[in-house]
């Protein structure tokens, strides 16, 4: 993991004075275009339709979206609405979780919490651990995702977090939904036209390495081992634009950098690239609304990871 004190210096957003009118919402994830499980176990039964194990699902998935808050304190609900698809998991319990359009071909899901309280605490963990076991994560990515310098959030039925996190799994309704990458009938394919920057990982002598890394300079590079984490640091900060904490985009490579180097994904190479705010919304939307009159800024940061 990369030092903390190494990512406050490069931190890419400076925390808000909590006297200000804003709310900061800020969210990470990935949309994986592979079959494996990410996070070991198999994940609780969807509430909105029957039950089918991780290597049953055909469809994309939104993997760890976690939300955290910055700003003004704050009361209200938040939703995340999902268009075509339905929720896998879901931390904490959200007080509502309901299917929009049961009844049509792609249903559309919905899940709110009701936040009733926030206040500063301390990075580090908070302790819940009857909760943990209901999981399909390590205590530790919990942990990690605690991290960041955001509100301490009370919600509606007693839990306290530092932030949301949700998964969910994605029907396309059409080829190109998830652009760079493309649906087509033989799988999933990086858009051939697609110039823009990725990582890619590939697996040589028994050992996942980069080869190359397209990042912020523009040119493709061989990275020495010493100094491959913070390559693939300053890149992903690059690609978020200035918008996340540097503390949320190292929770979110954390989360993943074991599973990538273990080489457990299928095919030979690994890519990673950032994807653009329109494909974003088409997957899900964010909604904030606040008991008092609040401005309320909104990032979101996802990467797509395609195995081929």
């Amino acid at each position: 993991m990369l030092p903390l004190m190494f990512a406050a210096l490069v931190d890419t957003v400076i925390a808000p004075p909590v006297d200000l009118n804003t709310i900061y919402v800020h969210e990470w994830g990935a949309i994986t275009f592979t079959e494996e499980v990410i996070f070991g176990a198999v994940p609780p039964s969807d509430p909105l339709e029957d039950y089918t194990t991780p290597d049953e699902w055909d469809e994309p998935v939104a993997r760890a979206p976690v939300v955290y808050f910055y700003g003004a304190s704050f009361q209200g609900t938040f939703t995340v609405t999902v268009p075509s698809g339905t929720f896998i998991e879901t931390w904490p319990d959200p007080e509502k979780l309901t299917a929009i359009a049961p009844l049509q071909l792609a249903s559309s899901s919905r899940a709110v919490w009701t936040i009733s309280g926030t206040s500063w605490a301390e990075p580090g963990t908070i302790d819940t651990p009857a909760e943990r076991d209901e999981l399909s994560f390590s205590p530790e990515i919990l942990d990690i995702w605690r991290w960041p310098p955001s509100f301490l959030l009370e919600f509606g039925n007693g839990v306290r977090e530092k932030f949301v996190y949700y998964e969910c799994a994605l029907t396309p309704r059409s080829n190109d939904d998830f652009y760079p990458a493309l649906l087509t009938g033989e799988g999933v394919v990086l858009d051939p036209e697609y110039h823009g920057e990725l990582i890619r990982f590939i697996k040589l002598d028994g050992k996942v390495v980069i080869n190359p890394i397209s990042g912020r300079y523009g040119t493709r590079r061989e990275l020495q081992q010493a100094t491959e984490y913070g390559d693939i640091f300053e890149t992903l900060c690059s690609w978020a634009g200035g918008t996340m904490k540097s503390d949320e985009i190292n929770a979110m490579w954390t989360t993943w950098e074991d599973w990538i180097y273990s080489g457990s994904w299928s095919g030979n190479t690994l890519l990673v690239f950032p994807l653009p705010d329109e494909t974003v919304e088409r997957m899900s939307s964010i909604t904030l609304e606040t008991s008092e009159e609040h401005d309320i800024e909104y990032s979101r940061f996802y990467v797509g990871i395609l195995s081929i």
